[in-house]
């Protein structure tokens, strides 16, 4: 890919406003897609700390519902039905990506290499931001808009 092509896909990345359910890939590919660009993400002694899960349907819904009701008793009243807006057009979209740090393999590197042991949650952390975007920019370059 050269670099102006990325930098498109950075670009379009930003401009997926309406999420849908209209998609080209099947699940699996999109799983496949998810994966590599998660295993193909640095990270810190290439520690692969990331981790997602992928929700699809009923759980998909489920976990908006589990939001909306989360939401219900932080949010004012009067402000709700932004929310409720925003939520809706979440709902639409084909999944949720959950992603994640492995705890159990930042304590393994932790116990690894003490000397850099209290680097490795902020690491992983931002080893995490990098597994995101490139798998956000992965989505955009098939056409499929994301919100994270």
């Amino acid at each position: 890919m050269s670099n102006l092509l990325f930098n498109e896909v950075m670009k379009r990345r930003r401009s997926i406003y309406s999420l849908n359910n209209n998609v080209a890939l099947s699940k699996k590919e999109i799983n496949q897609l998810v994966k590599f660009a998660m295993k193909h993400s640095p990270s810190a002694f290439n520690s692969q700390t990331s981790r997602a899960i992928i929700l699809y349907n009923h759980h998909h819904l489920q976990l908006r519902d589990i939001v909306e009701d989360t939401l219900r008793s932080i949010v004012p009243p009067e402000n709700f039905s932004g929310t409720i807006s925003k939520l809706d057009s979440f709902r639409k979209g084909l999944g949720t990506i959950l992603f994640f740090k492995d705890e159990d393999v930042i304590k393994s590197f932790e116990n690894s290499y003490p000397v850099y042991a209290e680097n490795f949650s902020g690491w992983a952390e931002q080893s995490t931001g990098i597994a995101q975007f490139a798998v956000w920019c992965s989505l955009t370059n098939e056409n499929i808009g994301a919100s994270l």
